[in-house]
């Protein structure tokens, strides 16, 4: 097992934001759906690929003198280098070539062994913070062997596993996942099987039977459902509300989070050579979101209801009296 190998797009240490206490987040690449508001576009091809950052590059023509497809020229606008994506092969003799670093790889080949001693160096912040490891992606479900393998060194280890899970998967896949969890995150992009083809590429039916039944076989209260709101796709009262009757539900779901909506991903769309679909719609913040989920918090949830890790509504209490000046700020 030690000797698997899966595509890793980045390993991130002492995260606390994917996870109880202190974390080690692996990212994986690879992922089933193309959401459109996506902010890690790097990680939805389960190959590795070749970005470019153009505030490195001098200009100096090397990448483009060795690249065997003719599949880079210098833009006469800008002067910065421009990919044609249709004859790039992925070869990488222009990262090889460029001496400023400015042709640059996303992914990793790595081994279960190799990931391991990397999580492995931060066991002391795990002990102390009650902390772990997290998988997150992408979609670990594209590379259900190799993660699979990782939790279960991480078992063998004794160290707390988490995930973030899309669940557009077989429950096959699934089964051989979740009971190796002590938590795990699950988008809900939307409930509207339409609207969540349009804004994803992917029906949603199998991620809701998944979720579902991976109720039945996960740890208690394990499952935190996350919602990222965007405006005119999934932010209307409805799919609100039918996203927290899901939840309801859900006997071991512990919280629905709702994330803003937010741009952040521009960047690494830019250095792909990639449009961003949604590069028009404003970003929200968690006053918006507030303002659009906020009646959710005068009905008594079997939840902890929270914004982007500020929690609004306690399962039992109900408003947690977060003011107005703390969601603004």
């Amino acid at each position: 097992m030690e000797r698997r190998t899966g595509k890793v797009l980045r390993i991130e240490k002492a995260s606390i934001h994917d996870g109880d206490g202190l974390r080690t987040v692996v990212f994986m690449k690879g992922c089933p759906l193309r959401c459109q508001w996506c902010s890690t576009p790097e990680s939805q091809s389960g190959q590795r690929e070749v970005y470019y950052m153009k505030e490195r590059c001098t200009g100096c023509g090397a990448c483009i003198q060795v690249c065997p497809e003719q599949a880079l020229r210098r833009s006469e606008k800008t002067g910065e280098i421009v990919r044609d994506h249709s004859r790039c092969k992925q070869c990488f003799q222009c990262v090889d070539a460029c001496n400023y670093r400015a042709q640059q790889i996303y992914g990793k080949e790595m081994t279960v062994k190799e990931v391991m001693r990397e999580i492995q160096k931060d066991e002391m912040f795990f002990f102390y913070s009650d902390g772990g490891v997290t998988l997150s992606g992408g979609d670990l479900f594209c590379q259900t062997d190799f993660a699979e393998a990782l939790l279960e060194a991480c078992d063998d280890a004794c160290i707390n596993a988490a995930a973030e899970l899309d669940m557009f998967t077989s429950f096959e896949n699934v089964k051989r996942i979740v009971p190796h969890l002590q938590m795990f995150y699950v988008d809900v992009k939307t409930m509207d099987p339409e609207k969540h083809k349009k804004w994803t590429g992917q029906d949603n039916a199998c991620i809701l039977e998944n979720i579902r039944k991976a109720d039945a076989i996960c740890a208690p209260h394990s499952i935190h459902v996350r919602v990222p709101l965007v405006e005119g796709v999934n932010d209307d009262v409805e799919n609100i509300r039918k996203t927290a009757q899901l939840c309801q539900e859900l006997k071991n779901c512990q919280e629905l989070e709702f994330l803003p909506y937010h741009r952040l991903g521009l960047h690494a769309y830019r250095q792909l050579g990639r449009n961003y679909q949604l590069e028009e719609h404003a970003s929200m913040s968690r006053w918006d979101v507030y303002q659009k989920m906020g009646f959710l918090c005068e009905t008594d949830w079997m939840f902890d209801i929270a914004i982007s890790g500020l929690e609004v509504y306690k399962a039992g209490i109900g408003k947690t009296g977060v003011t107005e000046e703390v969601l603004k700020a």
